[in-house]
């Protein structure tokens, strides 16, 4: 009889302490975090970007904007086009 009491008493705390956690998880939540809530995506700056990839598209973009207006300066001073000059001397 003494050893029912005690298991009764023994379900009766394993009881308790299951009831007080899940009252304290119930409390907190899963992710009650509002900074995730706000931006759950915080690695992106872009719709599929990171920040390195952004930064890397503002470089590739600068770059070749500066390679197209040195090739439209060549136009239009024609640097572009080939020298009518002979390469040899022209005998006077």
């Amino acid at each position: 009889m003494l050893h029912m009491r005690l298991n009764t008493t023994r379900r009766l705390t394993i009881a308790a302490s299951a009831l007080a956690v899940a009252s304290l998880l119930t409390l907190t939540g899963c992710s009650t975090d509002a900074a995730y809530r706000f931006n759950p995506t915080p690695n992106l700056d872009t719709l599929y970007e990171r920040p390195v990839d952004a930064a890397n598209a503002i470089a590739l973009m600068r770059n070749e904007n500066n390679r197209m207006f040195k090739q439209d300066l060549g136009r239009f001073f024609y640097w572009d086009r080939p020298s009518r000059l002979t390469r040899e001397p022209i005998p006077r």
